[in-house]
């Protein structure tokens, strides 16, 4: 189907961990589906420990976590929402019981994967509040040696300046 414009797909309760990850994901649909200009999306997927989250690029998307004592889940899905009074996606809800409600005292820093850092403190909560972000943002001087997942560091025209 190289020639479609418009995809809708709702993905329910998939244990497959492509289909959170967005650069993939795009990278797929880039390959096989050249022409696509419309891309409604929902998603959503059981999180474990091992399961990296990345933001999606071309399109945007926005995501809510869920959880109990027993489980943890993620829903992604593609902005705006509904596009339209045709967009039949629909929040989800699981069986057995593990997603039932949207708990609004979820953290979502936990999951987070692009942490702004603005003061310093902050450097400090990557091993703890932030365990998963993999890079940063940032206009202060960095005086702590940073984990090992973090891949990428962006300096603001602020830091530049302390820096020359």
């Amino acid at each position: 189907m190289p020639s479609l414009n418009k995809l809708t797909l709702s993905i329910r309760d998939t244990l497959d961990p492509l289909f959170c990850h967005g650069p993939s994901f795009e990278s797929i649909l880039n390959e096989y589906l050249p022409d696509l200009r419309q891309f409604h999306y929902t998603m959503t997927h059981r999180i474990v420990d091992e399961a990296l989250i990345e933001d999606f690029i071309q399109w945007p998307m926005n995501s809510v976590f869920y959880e109990n004592e027993n489980c943890k889940w993620i829903h992604i899905y593609s902005l705006p929402w509904p596009t339209n009074k045709d967009d039949k996606r629909r929040l989800p809800i699981v069986k057995g019981g593990c997603m039932t409600t949207v708990r609004s005292d979820v953290k979502r820093a936990e999951y987070m994967d692009h942490v702004m850092i603005t003061n310093s403190n902050e450097f400090i909560e990557l091993k703890t509040k932030f365990c998963r972000a993999c890079q940063i943002t940032t206009c202060l001087s960095i005086d702590i040696e940073l984990p090992e997942r973090i891949r990428k560091v962006i300096l603001t025209k602020e830091t530049r300046k302390i820096l020359l």
